[in-house]
């Protein structure tokens, strides 16, 4: 079904999910049908939240460990839409030709096929191709829907030297299991048993509780199970944005390395994208109890690599300043708070206007210019709350440490080895906690960098 824009929807206050759930609602109880609601998946299809996917060679115990899971997933209320790959019970009606009495009667058994297949598919004529098809189609000769069923057989007649003899005399029905299709994988047969977690509840959740189930089942051995799903999925996305995190940050280090022409200066930069995913995870921590429903890697993964560039971006700036204030002559401690103060501005500039334009979609305020007015919640809107809560606090963090922390670490080495010097002359007189002190006036680059 398709939905009305929601531009007519929003006077009701109806959305999407709200007439999903009708639907669903007004389809469950039918007897003898099994239903289901789903959504269109964009991208790759991957199923449902939760798949326990089930192998092995022994179809008695294959089948005894889908009943088992199956319903492990059915006592849980949080799970719905429950469905495994396994043939539905029914009814496969087998036709057997009785070539003895075929041969009685001077009859070859191609000749019983084509009048059972009038009762049937049908038998192929002839095909033609018109001028608006890329492909032919297939001329089929058969009876009329009405008279496809198994009462023919009784009626149809089937012509021999000796004159019309009825179908049921040389075709013998059969009832047999219904069989469709038998997954393989890897020359095993799989049952797929998987299920939908209801609105509200992580699939990554579910996950997790039922993986120390499967461990202690009495599941046979011989019969090996995997979890797939949004966890595995989550798992691919999880490996493919380290991935891309660790390539990016490599070449940036060369990149740096060549600028800086110094090893630390490109540690303490990089340390500061490393870093910046504590703002990160800060935000997701406050944002699940409120608008996170349920968290996207791919999301998140993309917000904190469009973060890193960012951040990358100040650092690389305070920390030329600072080699270039070296270069002029100034003490470590000095560059490094001029380099700080001079990079002030620009380093709260970027940030700020990042932050304020990324607000509104953190808190998923919409504004629809096309009819004048601002939305909140608007459809399509969650897509982009987490990337952009992502790059808002971690952005909002990694300033504090490119303004505070960043030049600490510039000054660092130079400021631990002068004071290493003083404690090996002796020229330090340790005291008890609270009175501690120099034995000498600060050094004269001090005030300076108080400046």
């Amino acid at each position: 079904m398709d939905f009305l824009p929601y531009e007519q929807r929003r006077e009701l206050g109806v959305r999407g999910s709200d007439i999903t759930e009708e639907v669903r609602k007004r389809i469950q109880g039918i007897g003898g049908i099994e239903t289901e609601v789903r959504l269109p998946e964009g991208g790759p299809p991957t199923g449902k939240d939760v798949q326990v996917e089930l192998r092995g060679d022994d179809p008695v115990a294959l089948n005894a460990a889908a009943d088992l899971v199956k319903a492990k997933l059915a006592s849980d209320h949080q799970l719905y839409e429950l469905e495994d790959n396994r043939t539905s019970p029914g009814i496969e009606w087998n036709l057997t030709v009785d070539r003895e009495a075929a041969g009685r009667y001077n009859v070859d058994v191609l000749s019983v096929g084509q009048a059972i297949q009038f009762v049937t598919q049908g038998i192929l004529a002839g095909r033609f191709r018109p001028d608006d098809a890329d492909d032919e189609l297939d001329i089929r000769v058969r009876f009329p829907a009405d008279a496809r069923n198994m009462a023919a057989f009784d009626s149809l007649k089937i012509s021999t030297p000796q004159g019309p003899v009825p179908a049921s005399y040389f075709v013998k029905p059969v009832a047999g299991q219904q069989v469709t299709t038998i997954q393989r994988r890897d020359g095993q047969r799989l049952i797929l048993v998987q299920a939908n977690a209801v609105e509200g509840v992580a699939a990554n959740q579910k996950i997790a509780e039922l993986r120390p189930w499967l461990e202690k089942a009495p599941i046979d051995r011989s019969v090996r199970w995997n979890v797939t799903g949004a966890d595995e999925e989550g798992q691919e996305a999880a490996v493919f944005f380290q991935t891309a995190m660790a390539v990016s940050l490599f070449m940036m280090g060369v990149i740096l390395l060549w600028q800086f022409n110094s090893y630390y200066g490109v540690l303490v930069t990089l340390s500061a994208v490393a870093l910046s995913t504590v703002g990160v995870l800060l935000g997701v921590v406050v944002n699940l109890a409120g608008t996170f429903d349920y968290i996207s890697v791919i999301m998140l993964g993309t917000g904190v690599v469009a973060l890193a560039g960012v951040v990358v971006g100040h650092n690389i700036v305070l920390v030329d300043t600072f080699y270039q204030l070296r270069r002029s002559g100034f003490e470590p401690d000095e560059a490094a708070v001029r380099a700080a103060v001079q990079r002030f501005r620009p380093v709260m500039l970027t940030t700020l206007v990042t932050v304020v334009g990324l607000l509104p979609l953190m808190f998923q305020i919409h504004p629809n210019f096309r009819i004048g007015h601002i939305e909140y919640r608007a459809p399509g809107s969650e897509w982009w709350n987490q990337l952009s809560a992502a790059v808002v606090w971690g952005l909002s963090f990694s300033t504090l440490l490119t303004l505070f922390l960043t030049p600490v670490l510039l000054a660092a080495p130079k400021v631990v080895q002068r004071r290493a010097k003083k404690i090996w002359r002796g020229e330090y007189r340790w005291l008890p906690w609270g009175k501690r002190g120099r034995t000498e006036p600060y050094p004269t680059d001090m005030p300076k960098a108080a400046e």
